[in-house]
């Protein structure tokens, strides 16, 4: 019986506000609203094609360079020469434990220093001002980063990262069929559209962005970088 008094009352109350007054806001919804506001707080302008371009050159360099340590630590070991980087031609295990120690190296550098150390910044974005970020703006997590890195940039564009190479020889020795020249063919005619794509669209965003669920946007001026 109380239970149908407190109903009464309730409806009672809401009938009788005024035409026209505001409606408390649920919580729920309070929060809904505070979290897009914060997104789009978050959110910078789509990164500028050459800035894109200048942070994949510093990128590409350094996390070749990166992944090239363990290479040339196991070359040295075997032969004295550290400029030998072709993994097939190391006496096994060697070549797949060469290979692990580089694809270890790229997974540092391209997934955990944007996780760990400078949220959604590679040392070359950082340096360019500008950083990955979800496709709506929030900061990136690691699926999101995984995919992105691993997927679109490593196994599907295949030219653009060193550590793609890695796995291309590293896949031969455990099969015994070169497939890197095949793959690496393949890779450039993905690249090619993903390239297109950065190009033509007005967001910038390119193939592993996509896969990704990414973007890579400015660091606005006066925000913390990192």
């Amino acid at each position: 019986m109380s239970s149908k008094k407190h109903k009464k009352k309730q409806h009672s109350t809401a009938a009788s506000a005024p035409a026209g007054a505001p409606v408390a806001e649920a919580p729920a919804s309070r929060g809904i609203a505070s979290r897009i506001a914060g997104i789009a707080a978050h959110a910078g302008a789509p990164a500028p094609v050459a800035r894109r371009f200048f942070a994949y050159l510093i990128d590409w360099y350094v996390g070749a360079l990166c992944s090239a340590v363990p290479i040339s630590l196991v070359a040295a070991k075997l032969t004295g020469d550290i400029t030998n980087q072709y993994l097939v031609d190391f006496p096994s295990p060697y070549g797949l434990i060469a290979g692990a120690g580089a694809l270890l190296c790229a997974f540092l550098y391209y997934i955990a220093i944007p996780l760990l150390v400078w949220p959604g910044q590679t040392p070359g974005k950082r340096l360019c001002g500008i950083r990955i970020e979800l496709a709506d703006g929030g900061p990136v997590d690691f699926p999101h980063l995984a995919l992105r890195q691993i997927v679109g940039v490593v196994i599907l564009e295949g030219v653009i990262a060193n550590a793609s190479g890695i796995w291309h020889q590293m896949a031969t020795i455990v099969t015994g069929i070169n497939i890197v020249h095949p793959l690496m063919y393949v890779g450039f005619a993905i690249t090619a559209v993903s390239c297109g794509m950065i190009l033509i669209r007005k967001d910038h965003r390119c193939l592993h962005d996509f896969i990704g669920g990414t973007r890579v946007a400015l660091v606005e001026k006066g925000e913390p970088a990192a």
